[in-house]
């Protein structure tokens, strides 16, 4: 079955551009210029994968709240950041509402379709594993649908973070920075973006228990997941 990806872009050039290559590979894909034609969309159905740009013509943040909508919807929702806002602030804040990713204008065809299929083959790979889950104490981790739950409550995450949880989750001895790169499946994931999203995911477990404590800093190495 061939997976739906949402463009929002008021730059109609910009966002032909972009849909054709999808389509080209073999995607459905939904054009949207504006914040409300995208939502009202939406309400109808979500798509797959939906990639954002910031600003939407006068509306200079338009961008974030269709992501903030989308994970209101559907928390495991990815989505790509693709916009020529690079302040480092920008992208710490498009990462802390639950965006997969961030990228900069201008991003090659080819590159971005790698970004994208790199979220399918997670997926893919999540739900070949085991469909019943895992249990670690009081962490329950479904890999068929990618959820979280932390004592009973449900941790939302991006796939990113789900990945790295998972990686850190299975494994009986900290993990190394270098395999929760691979763990990601994305393959250009830095250091120190591995180091952002673990502190993420960090902060969205202390909203449910603020006496959380399971991921333990290996410096110079990884992290750990040992509740003790």
């Amino acid at each position: 079955m061939k997976q739906t990806v949402a463009i929002v872009e008021d730059d109609a050039e910009q966002r032909r551009y972009y849909a054709d290559a999808l389509r080209s590979n073999d995607y459905v894909v939904q054009e949207y210029e504006d914040r409300q034609q995208a939502i009202d969309a939406f309400e109808k159905e979500l798509p797959e994968l939906a990639i954002l740009d910031i600003a939407l013509g006068s509306d200079v943040g338009g961008g974030y709240e269709v992501c903030r909508y989308l994970k209101q919807r559907d928390a495991s929702l990815p989505i790509i950041f693709l916009t020529s806002r690079g302040d480092e602030l920008d992208k710490i804040y498009g990462l802390q509402l639950g965006a997969w990713d961030y990228q900069t204008k201008p991003v090659s065809l080819d590159y971005l379709t790698v970004r994208i299929e790199s979220f399918f083959q997670i997926k893919q790979l999540a739900s070949d594993a085991n469909g019943n889950g895992r249990k670690s104490g009081d962490l329950n981790i479904n890999m068929k649908s990618m959820q979280c739950f932390w004592k009973g409550d449900e941790v939302n995450l991006t796939p990113t973070e789900f990945s790295i949880l998972a990686a850190m989750s299975e494994a009986d001895e900290a993990v190394s920075i270098d395999e929760l790169v691979k763990a990601t499946h994305q393959g250009v994931v830095e250091d120190n973006t591995i180091n952002t999203h673990v502190l993420h995911i960090r902060k969205k477990f202390k909203k449910i228990d603020a006496d959380f404590q399971c991921i333990k800093t290996r410096y110079g190495f990884g992290y750990q997941w040992l509740c003790e």
